[in-house]
């Protein structure tokens, strides 16, 4: 297969910004087959299942992709991270610890560039075939008054593509999830 470029890129505004905002993690596998349109963008889910929302303090947490070549092997994958601080422990938080530390997800990030529209950020789903999970973190109660009682956690995940961008919402009724095509398929979310 031949790889050859084209288009370009002009410099582009300066309109966007960093962080996200929430995360709603999905049991491995929940989601079914997915259906990709023209422009890589996940349109569709094929099953509906239910995405555990963590909304995250401002600034405190951050998704990156690393993209690691191999030269000599002729590979490329992505390398998810997602590193989360939630702070304040508590007995549910510590319970709930336990399970993300043990399981596979899929994880569908929303960043914050607010559609003034919806409400919403972008949202991208990393871990989109083969899962991330918790690689490390800690449970840290702080020193001073003013440090976090909470935890922070390390994700990752490998693709062989960046995450996938989900298509946009255009209605706030419709959700975060808005964008993908069946309505009956989008994931259910649960808060607490």
């Amino acid at each position: 297969m031949a790889c050859l470029l084209a288009n370009g890129r002009a410099l582009e505004c300066r309109e966007s910004i960093g962080g996200i905002r929430n995360v709603y993690f999905v049991n491995h596998n929940d989601m079914g087959a997915y259906t990709i349109d023209a422009d890589g963008e996940l349109d569709d889910l094929g099953a509906t299942s239910s995405a555990y929302k963590y909304e995250l303090n401002p600034q405190g947490s951050d998704f990156d992709e690393a993209i690691t070549v191999s030269e000599e092997n002729g590979t490329v994958f992505y390398e998810q991270t997602i590193n989360l601080a939630l702070p304040n422990l508590s007995k549910d938080a510590l319970k709930n610890l336990k399970i993300l530390a043990q399981g596979r997800f899929q994880i569908f990030i929303e960043d914050n560039n607010i559609n003034e529209t919806t409400g919403f950020g972008d949202l991208y789903l990393a871990g989109a075939y083969n899962g991330v999970t918790v690689t490390g973190g800690n449970i840290g109660r702080g020193k001073a008054f003013g440090d976090m009682s909470g935890y922070n956690l390390a994700l990752v995940g490998r693709e062989q593509r960046a995450a996938l961008s989900v298509a946009p919402s255009s209605a706030v009724a419709d959700g975060v999830f808005g964008g993908l095509t069946t309505s009956g398929n989008r994931p259910s979310i649960v808060t607490s």
